[in-house]
């Protein structure tokens, strides 16, 4: 039986209410926030670095435009992320976050599930870490890697089965869309032992909405909103 010890509390891209969102200035706000995890989307540079947008285009969050994947590192730091702020990278994420606050890393770029796992590890982080992707090949990939990760299947949608994309990706945790969340769909989940968390969760009329579906997680930009 399904028996949630707490709901966590994630900030949405740092808590991207309050700065601009993926930054260090937006993790800064989801720490003063006391959010449990900051959720950050990590991509690979043309010369392999891993930086920190959601976007596969820098044009909405910086005064920049083109394709992340076809930019150098140097390129992608003489941006300005909003409010003078730079594009991070992980490693100074790691840096911040360490003794401060979990980490909900949501993989965007293909094939690069490796390398973060390997940075993680190299840094030695002591937050949980909890490494979220549409693309759930990358997170299968981690647990073959380290059999210990906490690994978040996102979907947006209720499939047919409504837990084989998770056995299929040997997940421990699963985020579901807030437009397509359901209570039998959670259930469901809870039944074969997932955490389930939402995304993303601006009113508080919809936190009391899914809070009342027993989710386990809320992600909101504004997590101030999320009291546990």
């Amino acid at each position: 039986m399904h028996h949630p010890m707490r709901r966590y509390r994630i900030g949405h891209r740092g808590a991207a209410g309050h700065a601009p969102e993926n930054t260090l200035a937006a993790i800064k706000a989801g720490i003063t926030t006391g959010v449990d995890f900051v959720e950050l989307d990590v991509q690979v540079t043309r010369d392999s670095n891993l930086i920190i947008m959601h976007d596969k285009r820098v044009d909405r969050t910086t005064n920049g435009s083109g394709y992340v994947s076809e930019m150098n590192l140097c390129e992608v730091r003489e941006l300005n992320a909003g409010d003078g702020e730079k594009v991070p990278i992980l490693s100074e994420v790691l840096e911040l976050a360490r003794g401060n606050v979990g980490l909900m890393l949501e993989i965007i770029s293909p094939g690069i599930a490796e390398q973060v796992l390997s940075a993680v590890h190299t840094s030695g982080f002591k937050e949980p870490v909890i490494y979220a992707s549409f693309l759930h090949s990358e997170l299968l990939q981690i647990r073959q890697s380290d059999p210990a990760a906490l690994t978040l299947a996102l979907l947006e949608g209720e499939p047919i089965d409504s837990t084989a994309f998770a056995r299929d990706a040997r997940v421990t945790h699963v985020g579901l869309g807030m437009d397509s969340i359901t209570s039998r769909f959670v259930e469901s989940l809870h039944k074969e032992s997932y955490l389930v968390f939402v995304y993303t969760v601006n009113d508080k009329r919809d936190v009391a909405v899914v809070k009342g579906m027993g989710v386990d997680g809320v992600i909101s930009d504004y997590p101030e909103i999320l009291e546990s």
